[in-house]
């Protein structure tokens, strides 16, 4: 077995192991499903953009109550 086999099996192991936990988010699954049937390059492109624009967000709410501004979560 090649060192990609092995990679690509460990990791859909773990994408199992998530898909089937009760604990993990139906939003988490739901992309982890959709992103099993895309092109890994665009995969890769999109999470760039989902990193940058999600962490961004999720900081400033997470700060703005700590700041006294307070947040609202729902925006």
């Amino acid at each position: 077995m090649s060192w990609y086999d092995a990679s690509l099996k460990e990791t859909d192991a773990r994408i199992a192991w998530i898909l089937a936990h009760p604990g993990m988010s139906v939003w988490l699954k739901e992309a982890l499903r959709a992103a099993l049937e895309r092109d890994p390059v665009d995969i890769l492109n999109d999470l760039e953009i989902l990193i940058y624009l999600l962490r961004a967000r999720s900081d400033a709410l997470i700060r703005a109550p700590i700041g006294g501004e307070g947040g609202d979560l729902a925006r």
